[in-house]
Protein backbone atom coordinates (compact mmCIF):
# COMPACT_ATOMS: atom_id res chain seq x y z
CA UNK A 1 0.00 0.00 0.00
CA UNK A 2 2.77 2.52 1.27
CA UNK A 3 4.38 1.45 -2.24
CA UNK A 4 1.47 2.38 -4.38
CA UNK A 5 1.22 5.58 -2.57
CA UNK A 6 4.31 6.02 -3.22
CA UNK A 7 4.38 5.49 -6.94
CA UNK A 8 1.34 7.54 -7.16
CA UNK A 9 2.60 10.38 -5.61
CA UNK A 10 5.71 10.47 -7.66
CA UNK A 11 3.75 10.08 -10.91
CA UNK A 12 1.52 13.16 -9.50
CA UNK A 13 5.00 15.31 -8.86
CA UNK A 14 6.13 14.57 -12.34
CA UNK A 15 3.03 15.88 -13.89
CA UNK A 16 3.32 18.92 -12.27
CA UNK A 17 6.98 19.46 -12.73
CA UNK A 18 6.07 18.69 -16.91
CA UNK A 19 3.04 20.87 -16.55
CA UNK A 20 5.77 23.59 -15.68
CA UNK A 21 8.17 23.11 -18.24
CA UNK A 22 9.21 26.01 -19.99
CA UNK A 23 9.83 24.82 -23.43
CA UNK A 24 6.73 23.40 -26.09
CA UNK A 25 7.15 21.71 -28.91
CA UNK A 26 4.68 22.52 -32.37
CA UNK A 27 4.03 21.25 -35.55
CA UNK A 28 3.13 23.77 -38.48
CA UNK A 29 2.69 23.94 -42.13
CA UNK A 30 2.10 27.35 -44.73
CA UNK A 31 0.87 28.46 -47.87
CA UNK A 32 1.53 31.80 -49.54
CA UNK A 33 3.27 33.46 -52.36
CA UNK A 34 7.26 34.52 -53.23
CA UNK A 35 8.81 36.53 -55.20
CA UNK A 36 12.57 38.46 -55.64
CA UNK A 37 13.16 41.65 -54.95
CA UNK A 38 15.92 44.54 -55.73
CA UNK A 39 16.30 46.55 -57.87
CA UNK A 40 16.08 45.53 -61.57
CA UNK A 41 15.49 42.29 -59.97
CA UNK A 42 11.55 42.32 -59.25
CA UNK A 43 9.72 39.26 -60.53
CA UNK A 44 6.16 37.75 -60.74
CA UNK A 45 4.79 35.97 -57.37
CA UNK A 46 4.15 32.20 -57.01
CA UNK A 47 3.01 29.61 -54.86
CA UNK A 48 5.06 29.02 -52.09
CA UNK A 49 4.60 26.90 -49.18
CA UNK A 50 6.41 25.70 -45.93
CA UNK A 51 6.24 22.48 -43.38
CA UNK A 52 8.34 22.02 -39.81
CA UNK A 53 8.60 21.50 -36.16
CA UNK A 54 9.36 23.89 -33.61
CA UNK A 55 9.94 24.79 -29.92
CA UNK A 56 9.76 27.53 -27.65
CA UNK A 57 11.22 28.29 -24.07
CA UNK A 58 9.07 30.53 -22.31
CA UNK A 59 11.64 32.72 -20.73
CA UNK A 60 8.98 34.42 -18.47
CA UNK A 61 5.08 34.85 -18.90
CA UNK A 62 5.41 37.38 -21.78
CA UNK A 63 8.60 36.88 -23.76
CA UNK A 64 9.16 33.48 -25.77
CA UNK A 65 12.08 32.33 -27.79
CA UNK A 66 11.57 30.25 -30.44
CA UNK A 67 13.22 28.18 -33.20
CA UNK A 68 12.37 25.93 -35.90
CA UNK A 69 13.60 23.20 -38.40
CA UNK A 70 11.60 24.56 -41.65
CA UNK A 71 11.76 22.95 -45.18
CA UNK A 72 10.38 25.91 -47.54
CA UNK A 73 9.62 26.04 -51.12
CA UNK A 74 10.14 29.43 -52.80
CA UNK A 75 10.68 31.48 -55.82
CA UNK A 76 9.53 33.42 -58.68
CA UNK A 77 9.14 33.81 -61.78
CA UNK A 78 9.71 36.24 -64.64
CA UNK A 79 10.12 37.23 -68.27
CA UNK A 80 13.39 38.51 -69.67
CA UNK A 81 15.09 39.75 -72.76
CA UNK A 82 16.35 36.38 -73.99
CA UNK A 83 14.20 33.84 -71.38
CA UNK A 84 10.49 33.69 -71.29
CA UNK A 85 8.14 32.29 -69.27
CA UNK A 86 11.09 31.33 -66.07
CA UNK A 87 9.81 29.63 -63.11
CA UNK A 88 12.67 29.28 -60.23
CA UNK A 89 12.09 27.35 -57.72
CA UNK A 90 14.27 26.90 -54.41
CA UNK A 91 13.84 24.49 -51.75
CA UNK A 92 15.24 25.47 -48.46
CA UNK A 93 16.24 23.82 -45.50
CA UNK A 94 15.95 26.54 -42.49
CA UNK A 95 16.48 27.89 -38.85
CA UNK A 96 14.55 31.13 -37.90
CA UNK A 97 15.39 31.94 -34.39
CA UNK A 98 12.88 34.25 -32.85
CA UNK A 99 11.89 36.27 -29.61
CA UNK A 100 7.92 36.28 -29.36
CA UNK A 101 6.05 38.52 -26.73
CA UNK A 102 2.97 36.62 -26.18
CA UNK A 103 -0.45 38.31 -24.68
CA UNK A 104 -3.14 36.65 -23.28
CA UNK A 105 -6.13 37.74 -25.08
CA UNK A 106 -8.71 35.73 -22.23
CA UNK A 107 -9.26 31.88 -21.09
CA UNK A 108 -7.25 29.53 -23.96
CA UNK A 109 -6.68 32.11 -26.15
CA UNK A 110 -3.30 33.88 -26.84
CA UNK A 111 -1.53 36.01 -29.61
CA UNK A 112 2.03 36.27 -30.40
CA UNK A 113 4.54 39.28 -32.00
CA UNK A 114 7.42 37.25 -33.20
CA UNK A 115 10.70 39.05 -34.85
CA UNK A 116 14.17 37.36 -35.61
CA UNK A 117 16.41 35.96 -38.20
CA UNK A 118 16.41 33.50 -40.04
CA UNK A 119 19.53 30.82 -41.52
CA UNK A 120 18.71 28.48 -45.10
CA UNK A 121 20.44 26.14 -46.54
CA UNK A 122 19.24 25.35 -50.87
CA UNK A 123 19.07 21.03 -50.87
CA UNK A 124 17.06 21.24 -54.33
CA UNK A 125 14.63 22.75 -56.67
CA UNK A 126 14.27 23.41 -60.43
CA UNK A 127 14.48 26.26 -62.54
CA UNK A 128 12.68 26.42 -66.12
CA UNK A 129 12.00 28.37 -68.59
CA UNK A 130 12.34 29.10 -73.36
CA UNK A 131 15.03 30.81 -74.47
CA UNK A 132 14.93 33.02 -77.58
CA UNK A 133 17.23 33.29 -80.26
CA UNK A 134 16.63 36.75 -82.04
CA UNK A 135 18.75 35.95 -84.71
CA UNK A 136 17.01 33.05 -86.57
CA UNK A 137 14.82 33.90 -89.29
CA UNK A 138 12.14 31.76 -88.78
CA UNK A 139 9.80 32.91 -85.42
CA UNK A 140 10.32 30.56 -82.57
CA UNK A 141 12.57 28.36 -84.65
CA UNK A 142 15.72 28.91 -82.92
CA UNK A 143 13.94 28.54 -79.18
CA UNK A 144 14.69 26.00 -76.78
CA UNK A 145 13.19 24.76 -73.54
CA UNK A 146 14.92 24.47 -71.15
CA UNK A 147 15.39 23.05 -67.04
CA UNK A 148 17.83 23.30 -64.63
CA UNK A 149 18.98 22.18 -60.97
CA UNK A 150 18.61 25.79 -59.18
CA UNK A 151 21.70 25.91 -57.11
CA UNK A 152 24.84 25.27 -58.44
CA UNK A 153 27.20 26.61 -60.69
CA UNK A 154 26.24 28.01 -64.31
CA UNK A 155 29.83 26.30 -65.49
CA UNK A 156 28.44 22.91 -64.32
CA UNK A 157 25.20 23.69 -66.26
CA UNK A 158 23.21 24.74 -63.64
CA UNK A 159 21.40 27.97 -62.93
CA UNK A 160 23.64 29.51 -60.58
CA UNK A 161 22.23 30.30 -56.75
CA UNK A 162 24.18 30.24 -54.26
CA UNK A 163 22.93 27.54 -51.33
CA UNK A 164 23.26 29.98 -48.12
CA UNK A 165 20.46 32.66 -47.79
CA UNK A 166 20.01 34.72 -44.70
CA UNK A 167 17.37 37.31 -43.60
CA UNK A 168 14.82 38.74 -41.17
CA UNK A 169 11.13 36.64 -40.57
CA UNK A 170 8.36 38.06 -38.25
CA UNK A 171 5.10 36.64 -37.67
CA UNK A 172 1.68 37.22 -35.81
CA UNK A 173 -0.11 34.41 -34.31
CA UNK A 174 -3.57 34.09 -32.57
CA UNK A 175 -3.93 30.42 -30.48
CA UNK A 176 -6.80 28.99 -29.49
CA UNK A 177 -6.03 25.57 -26.91
CA UNK A 178 -3.29 23.95 -29.18
CA UNK A 179 -4.42 24.99 -32.48
CA UNK A 180 -2.33 28.20 -34.09
CA UNK A 181 -3.34 30.48 -37.15
CA UNK A 182 -0.85 32.64 -38.28
CA UNK A 183 0.89 34.85 -40.63
CA UNK A 184 4.08 35.34 -41.29
CA UNK A 185 6.59 36.88 -43.90
CA UNK A 186 10.53 36.43 -44.99
CA UNK A 187 12.36 38.94 -46.44
CA UNK A 188 16.18 37.71 -47.79
CA UNK A 189 19.48 39.68 -47.33
CA UNK A 190 21.64 37.83 -49.54
CA UNK A 191 21.57 38.44 -53.56
CA UNK A 192 20.95 34.29 -54.31
CA UNK A 193 22.33 34.69 -57.85
CA UNK A 194 25.29 36.84 -58.58
CA UNK A 195 26.51 34.69 -62.18
CA UNK A 196 23.11 35.21 -63.93
CA UNK A 197 23.86 38.84 -64.09
CA UNK A 198 26.08 38.00 -66.25
CA UNK A 199 24.10 36.20 -68.80
CA UNK A 200 21.21 38.43 -68.25
CA UNK A 201 22.66 41.95 -68.07
CA UNK A 202 25.86 41.58 -69.91
CA UNK A 203 26.07 44.83 -70.99
CA UNK A 204 25.47 46.30 -67.84
CA UNK A 205 23.40 49.63 -69.44
CA UNK A 206 20.43 48.25 -67.61
CA UNK A 207 21.63 48.01 -63.99
CA UNK A 208 22.75 44.52 -61.85
CA UNK A 209 20.53 41.84 -62.05
CA UNK A 210 20.58 40.69 -58.35
CA UNK A 211 17.90 39.35 -56.69
CA UNK A 212 16.73 38.73 -52.97
CA UNK A 213 14.40 36.50 -51.61
CA UNK A 214 10.63 37.67 -50.09
CA UNK A 215 8.10 35.23 -48.89
CA UNK A 216 4.50 35.40 -47.22
CA UNK A 217 2.57 32.83 -45.80
CA UNK A 218 -0.70 32.05 -43.94
CA UNK A 219 -0.10 29.02 -41.24
CA UNK A 220 -1.91 26.40 -39.13
CA UNK A 221 -0.21 24.67 -36.23
CA UNK A 222 -0.27 22.36 -33.68
CA UNK A 223 1.12 22.94 -30.21
CA UNK A 224 1.85 19.00 -28.57
CA UNK A 225 2.72 20.29 -24.83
Amino acid sequence: MKKSIIIIYLAITSLATWAQCPVSFHAKTGIGTSHFYGKHSGSETKIAYKAGIGAEYALNRTWVLQSALEFVSIGGKSDMEYVGNAKMNELYLQIPIMMAARLNLGKNYHASLSVGPYVAVGVGGKTTGEMYDYSSSRPSSGNYRFKLDTFGSLIDNNMGNDRFDAGIAMGISIEYHRFIIGAEAQVGFITVNKQLNQIVNPDGYNGEYLPKNFASFFTLGYRFW
